[in-house]
């Protein structure tokens, strides 16, 4: 139902390439993301998806690239975890209240405005927990990056 959005986030960097690239490596890796491509100036992982929103939020980043040129780390993360969890939230609460009212209606002639009154509140909370989880992910990026500048030359 929604594409992937696209987060990139730059930050200068004077430090050693190498342990800027392992401060990603040790943290993408414990949250179990495959590491696709790996040299001296570039590293791309895919992320095993996110499935909660209780999950640590870097989880919403489906595919990550991250290059390090002689003065800038540049991170461009595809959030295919975040498209995933805001369909969910979009179609599963309401989808289930309407199984709900077409079994009901099976035993029950009069239709009753409960179900319509059940739905209305995902038209406010959906955008807003899909908003959150897509702010909260780009944000974990943001901190990767930025935590990947701080490594200091030997």
């Amino acid at each position: 139902m929604f594409a992937p959005k696209q987060h990139k986030s730059s930050v200068a960097f004077a430090g050693n390439a190498a342990d800027a690239f392992d401060v990603a490596r040790t943290a993408l890796l414990a949250l179990g993301f495959e590491i696709l491509a790996d040299s001296d100036t570039e590293l791309e992982a895919e992320g095993p998806g996110m499935h909660s929103n209780q999950q640590p939020a870097l989880l919403g980043v489906s595919r990550l690239r991250i290059n390090i040129s002689s003065s800038k780390i540049t991170a461009t993360a595809s959030l295919g975890g975040v498209a995933k969890m805001k369909s969910f939230v979009y179609l599963f609460p309401p989808g289930l209240v309407l199984l709900l009212f077409f079994i009901g209606s099976r035993y029950s002639t009069e239709i009753s405005w409960l179900y319509v009154l059940l739905i209305l509140p995902w038209v406010v909370i959906s955008p807003l927990i899909g908003g959150a989880l897509e702010r909260k992910t780009k944000k974990a990026v943001d901190r990767l990056v930025h935590g990947m500048a701080l490594v200091k030359t030997k």
